[in-house]
């Protein structure tokens, strides 16, 4: 197993330790993957506690292309040496989401799932914030401070891999004594929040032209040029190839 997948299995141990948590819970996001995760997870004994985000929504009967939300008991080994198996197959992929929480199963599963949902100008869509290239901006410039707490209060740690294949630790702001939630609305997002939830994706098409230029960067790095960019030809109203417009407005001197 590669070093830094080890570190962050490690990593996983000692702060479950230290919270007395037992287990760890994992979103993995099958879209658009020719892997299901479903007979695994149905032939697993002792058998693992698991949750579609698409239950009860239009999306359903995509089963097979739904975020699963497991939780996995790390004094199992054989629950252990799956996590361990599916972080060496998958952590290279953009499709894990950890999570550390004493939250009751059920609970956490219905909370993710409303997290998942979103409400602009009278449509309604997926909020995939479990896709860890998405997570870090969505908390830190696309929420509202209110709306970034929903997300850090059902949990006491948010996990993933970044682009250079890093363990991050997100704390969350769990209480053993808070109320636990009974309805579990959308997230309703304004104009301009929805315009940087599109911002993101708009940098991820544009990551591997910063790749090429910017090869001294690391792969964060990279991203962070392609969004600061998008940012920018957002609030100057451009509707033009962006590809374009980063090429002619990126410079050494905005990368450092």
């Amino acid at each position: 197993m590669q070093e830094h997948y080890t570190r962050w299995i490690e990593q996983i141990e000692s702060l479950c330790g230290s919270a007395n948590v037992g287990h760890v819970d994992v979103v993995v996001d099958q879209a658009a993957w020719d892997v299901s995760l479903l007979p695994a997870l149905r032939l697993m004994e002792p058998g693992m506690r698991w949750f579609s985000l698409f239950s009860a929504t239009p999306e359903e009967a995509l089963l097979t292309q739904a975020p699963i939300l497991m939780r996995i008991n790390l004094d199992d080994w054989r629950h252990k040496a799956w996590l361990e198996e599916l972080i060496e197959q998958v952590g290279h992929l953009p499709r894990l989401m950890l999570l550390i929480s004493p939250m009751p199963f059920d609970v956490l599963a219905k909370s993710l799932q409303g997290l998942s949902q979103l409400e602009w100008g009278g449509q309604s869509g997926l909020l995939r914030f479990y896709d860890p290239r998405v997570m870090p901006e969505v908390l830190a410039s696309v929420l509202s401070p209110e709306q970034k707490e929903q997300f850090l209060r059902v949990t006491l740690f948010w996990s993933w891999l970044n682009r250079d294949q890093q363990p991050v630790w997100q704390p969350g702001t769990y209480r053993s004594n808070q109320p636990l939630a009974e309805t579990f609305p959308p997230i309703n997002l304004a104009d301009a929040q929805f315009d940087r939830l599109g911002s993101i994706s708009d940098a991820q098409n544009l990551f591997e032209v910063a790749r090429a230029r910017f090869s001294e960067l690391s792969h964060e790095q990279c991203f962070a040029c392609c969004y600061r960019v998008v940012l920018q030809a957002s609030q100057e109203n451009y509707f033009g190839d962006l590809k374009l417009y980063a090429e002619l407005h990126w410079s050494r001197a905005d990368v450092v």
